[in-house]
C-alpha cells in the first residue's frame, strides 16, 4: 500500500548536463527532487530509488515513471529535446 498520493510529478531535461530531472509533489504537501543520469552512448539511466517511490507512491505510479522517463531519454537522445 502506498503511504502518499501523487498531487503532480514533473519529468524534464536538465539543461546543460546528461541528467533528467523529476519532482513529485504529495497530497501530504512534500515534494521529492531526483536527478536522474544518463549515458548518451548508452542509452541507459540509473535511478536506483524507483524501488522507494514504488513503496511510498505505488506500484502502478512507479511503472508509470519509468514509462515517463523511458519516453524522456528516447527524446533526448534523438535530439528532438534540448539537454
Amino acid at each position: 500500500m502506498s503511504e502518499y498520493e501523487v498531487v503532480d510529478c514533473l519529468v524534464e531535461p536538465v539543461e546543460g548536463d546528461d541528467q533528467i530531472a523529476i519532482t513529485i509533489n504529495s497530497s501530504d504537501g512534500n515534494t521529492w527532487e531526483y536527478g536522474v543520469p544518463y549515458s548518451r552512448s548508452t542509452g541507459r539511466y540509473m535511478f536506483e530509488e524507483i524501488d522507494l517511490i514504488a513503496v511510498d507512491f505505488g506500484d502502478e505510479f512507479a511503472e508509470q515513471l519509468t514509462d515517463r522517463l523511458d519516453a524522456m531519454l528516447e527524446e533526448l537522445l534523438k535530439g528532438t529535446l534540448p539537454s
